[in-house]
């Protein structure tokens, strides 16, 4: 599909010229640090309803490509309206907020809407991540080049360049196919009007950058199976899910992180595969219908995942590492910019950023065979290294030191992407998998990095800089440490998710890592093969290096 290569590549390249630069406008322009923070803060939080909205309506009315153009062109004039609003107001906050907040809303559901085309038009495996890494290529290309430019001619020449690569892309956003999800959202309705409930709803996930975690387009939960075939129906559909979340943005700001190659949507973004689902089901000889399949409870299910300690500890480690991550996309290039770093070294940065989630989000079948949890706490180990070491490079000789520290992001963001969507699908009960996933990147791509540029720019604008990077620690560091104790506890009373006392169905599949679970995994249902290995289930998350 080159019309989608184009776009992906047009796409996230206009974004990395503008997005990661934003923070350095708005101090140009006067505003403090704790305000600056403000915006950071604001981002995540509203783009994650406005792409839940959007996305539906799109649904609803099978308009996608009207919705899309709608959110594109809105969201162009909103970005350029920030260089007009200051030029005109300077540091006035209030006028800022309100054009940050609309390129938000306007651009919470353009690359979820897309994702979803491309997903529905891609029929061979591994077809969707071609195409989507056009992305990361356009990304750290035009990211280190954005920096130069900026170097040279200031930072307006970001706006005019974001510019002239949206116009790039709009012939491809015009002549994306559409049709395929189409039929499938079709087909769907058609699947959920014969079993006749609403039961299954609730599976939209909750997620999102243009970078941020957004709900899913015509994302379903798929209903829970009573007997072995159609179990290992839900689990392929779950697989599904799990490969569609994985793609995803936030991103920072767009949750286009300013330290990542994804810039574009977190949240899950395509509906899980119901022909192959289908199919399966024949080839085992299942004959249930639809209509046959017991209704989920969604918000008892919910309740329930809530309460299973192992999913509780996991939701906060969520919070937790979006806390860092958003002490990182909103200071860390005006701290470079205090040590005297230019926006050609903030604009390499990107790049070797992107370069080495890439490079982890490939290898992370290996990484995954460590366990879940074991690559959660390697995480939070790799969160406390890079904050600390930020905080030391004030004490370095040159801050182009930062380009190593800035490698520890592939374990900061793809390992601990992917190796929270295993942890989702190990702990979402049937029917609720979207929901899970959707839980996970709402806490971790909004309220966590909400919270981390918030208390960031109040430490920053009363401590300074490296401040903000030694509390950050603390914090990362006694989140860990909770979560560490609260696993242990759990371990030690018998309520761990893998000893059987947990409720049934959250044992809804183990994820196999490279053949050989994890000790935390739980166990499959009764008659479904455990063949959900890391290379599985992982394939679609190596694609979200372009996110």
């Amino acid at each position: 599909m080159k019309i989608a290569k184009v776009w992906y590549f047009s796409y996230f390249s206009a974004l990395s010229c503008l997005f990661p630069f934003l923070n350095l406008y708005f101090r140009n322009l006067g505003l403090g640090e704790r305000h600056i923070g403000l915006l950071g803060a604001a981002r995540p939080l509203v783009s994650l309803p406005a792409g839940a909205l959007w996305c539906a309506a799109a649904d609803r009315t099978r308009l996608h490509r009207a919705v899309l153009l709608l959110c594109f062109a809105g969201s162009a004039a909103a970005r350029l309206a920030i260089g007009a609003v200051g030029a005109a107001w300077g540091a006035r906050l209030a006028p800022l907020f309100a054009t940050v907040v609309a390129t938000e809303a306007f651009a919470a559901p353009v690359t979820i809407i897309v994702d979803s085309a491309v997903m529905a038009a891609c029929s061979a495996e591994g077809a969707y991540g071609r195409q989507r890494l056009w992305g990361a290529l356009g990304w750290g290309l035009c990211s280190a080049l954005a920096g130069v430019l900026i170097t040279h001619a200031g930072v307006y020449a970001a706006f005019a360049c974001h510019a002239v690569l949206l116009v790039a892309a709009l012939p491809a956003t015009l002549r994306l196919p559409f049709g395929p999800l189409h039929a499938k959202l079709a087909a769907h309705t058609q699947h959920d009007d014969g079993g006749g409930g609403d039961g299954g709803d609730g599976g939209g996930g909750m997620g999102g950058k243009d970078g941020g975690s957004k709900a899913g387009t015509a994302e379903q939960s798929p209903k829970p199976a009573a007997h072995a075939a159609s179990g290992r129906r839900s689990v392929e559909r779950f697989d599904s899910a799990l490969e569609a979340a994985a793609l995803l943005e936030r991103g920072a700001g767009g949750h286009t992180h300013a330290g990542s190659c994804r810039g574009g949507s977190k949240g899950v973004c395509a509906g899980a595969d119901e022909e192959e689902a289908a199919q399966l089901s024949q080839q085992d000889g299942s004959a249930s219908a639809a209509g046959q399949q017991p209704r989920v409870q969604y918000w008892a299910g919910v309740g329930q995942l809530l309460r299973c300690p192992e999913a509780a500890i996991f939701l906060a480690m969520a919070i937790t590492m979006g806390f860092g991550v958003g002490n990182i996309e909103g200071y860390l290039f005006l701290y470079l910019d205090e040590l005297g770093g230019s926006e050609a070294l903030m604009g390499l940065s990107l790049s070797v950023t992107c370069a080495a989630e890439t490079l982890v989000f490939y290898h992370q079948n290996h990484l995954l065979r460590l366990g879940v949890r074991r690559c959660m706490h390697l995480v939070l180990a790799a969160f406390l290294v890079r904050m600390g070491a930020y905080a030391a490079l004030a004490h370095a000789p040159s801050p182009w030191l930062v380009l190593p520290i800035e490698v520890l992001h592939g374990f900061t963001f793809a390992l601990a992407w992917g190796g929270g969507c295993a942890y989702c699908a190990q702990l979402a009960p049937p029917g609720l998998e979207a929901t899970t996933q959707g839980l996970f990147q709402g806490l971790y791509f909004g309220l966590g990095v909400a919270a981390g540029s918030a208390v960031g720019g109040h430490v920053y604008q009363r401590h300074g800089a490296q401040a903000v990077y030694v509390v950050a620690c603390g914090v990362l560091a006694a989140g860990w440490a909770l979560c560490s104790a609260a696993q242990a506890a759990v371990a030690l009373f018998g309520r761990g998710s893998g000893d059987g006392s947990s409720p049934g169905y959250l044992r809804v599949a183990a994820v196999e890592m490279g053949g050989r679970s994890d000790s935390s995994s739980l166990d499959p249902p009764p008659g479904v093969k455990r063949e959900a290995s890391a290379e599985r289930i992982t394939g679609g998350i190596a694609a979200a290096a372009s996110v």
